[in-house]
């Protein structure tokens, strides 16, 4: 059975719904106020969990998320490799929520940004061909961790999020699955472009990795090496806040990902494929980024009424 490792962020999120995002200069008071568990890693580590994947989680915590390091572990993850900093603050975010249920997010790294050669060589020890490394750009020292996967024979994905100019400096020889939204795929290509557009620029890159390039609540684009690109659409439901649903994708889609690489298999990989899509246009339908992803027998269910 293929493991997943995720070497990723942990955050504490204190979410604040406002009638429209804080300007400049402007003093805006929210309405609501709610506190929950996040990072773009523990949410990508939940969503694998309750797809049903075997997933340990590696990172840094401080004192003040010990609850999340507890709460991983009651999910049935694996956090033999997960340390906690008692002397640093965790990761946590501000977001705000608007009416139409988008959402603006400050971040502040804290321990994310405490990844070492150590703690990665530890973690990947337990760990070797076939298995899955899953990272994003919300921790330090993403090309160590990228390349000593690789070294290792696991398959490794990555999610440029959140983006910036260093990642256009990465070792992306050394990425099997690409996994961006379309912000990301405009940084990483230097331009602006339609999605047919970024696409192309991708795959001209990138021709031997598989890529997906997500679309919000209009699906996924994807291309796996050697074919054309392919749709899959977006669902329609009432959306109540998009928080996590990129991460709930990213979690979902890690199914299709480890059968395409153990059968190489293109119908297999988009029928699992529409699963991730389905589990996050759920995750859309509640408040909250953990607490809003589904499990597999939810989206199950979902799909059999479509």
């Amino acid at each position: 059975m293929t493991r997943f490792i995720n070497i990723g962020s942990l955050n504490i999120d204190y979410v604040y719904k406002v009638p429209h995002f804080v300007r400049a200069g402007e003093t805006l008071a929210a309405t609501e106020r709610a506190v929950h568990m996040g990072g773009k890693g523990l949410n990508q580590t939940v969503a694998m969990s309750r797809a049903g994947l075997d997933v340990a989680h590696a990172g840094v915590l401080g004192a003040d998320g010990r609850f999340l390091y507890e709460f991983l572990a009651a999910q049935s993850v694996n956090v033999d490799h997960l340390r906690i900093d008692s002397e640093a603050a965790s990761g946590h975010t501000f977001i705000q929520v608007t009416p139409e249920a988008e959402n603006c997010i400050l971040y502040y790294a804290g321990t994310n940004h405490m990844i070492t050669t150590e703690l990665i060589d530890e973690a990947l020890a337990d760990f070797g061909k076939g298995d899955v490394l899953v990272v994003q750009n919300e921790v330090n020292a993403v090309p160590d961790i990228v390349t000593a996967a690789k070294a290792r024979g696991l398959i490794t994905v990555f999610n440029p999020a959140p983006f910036d100019d260093s990642v256009c400096h990465y070792p992306f020889e050394c990425v099997d699955v690409l996994i961006v939204n379309q912000t990301e795929a405009a940084g990483i290509i230097g331009k602006n472009a339609s999605d047919t557009g970024l696409m192309t620029a991708l795959n001209e890159r990138f021709p031997n990795q598989v890529i997906l390039l997500t679309l919000g609540a209009e699906g996924v684009l994807y291309r796996l090496p050697g074919l054309e690109v392919e749709a899959i659409a977006g669902f329609k439901v009432n959306a109540v806040d998009t928080t996590g649903a990129g991460d709930t994708f990213v979690g979902f889609a890690m199914k299709a990902v480890a059968d395409y690489f153990a059968h190489r298999d293109a119908a297999r990989f988009k029928a699992l494929l529409r699963q991730a899509v389905a589990a996050a246009a759920l995750s859309v339908t509640q408040d909250g980024a953990v607490a809003s992803i589904p499990t597999m027998d939810a989206v199950e269910s979902f799909l059999s009424q479509r």
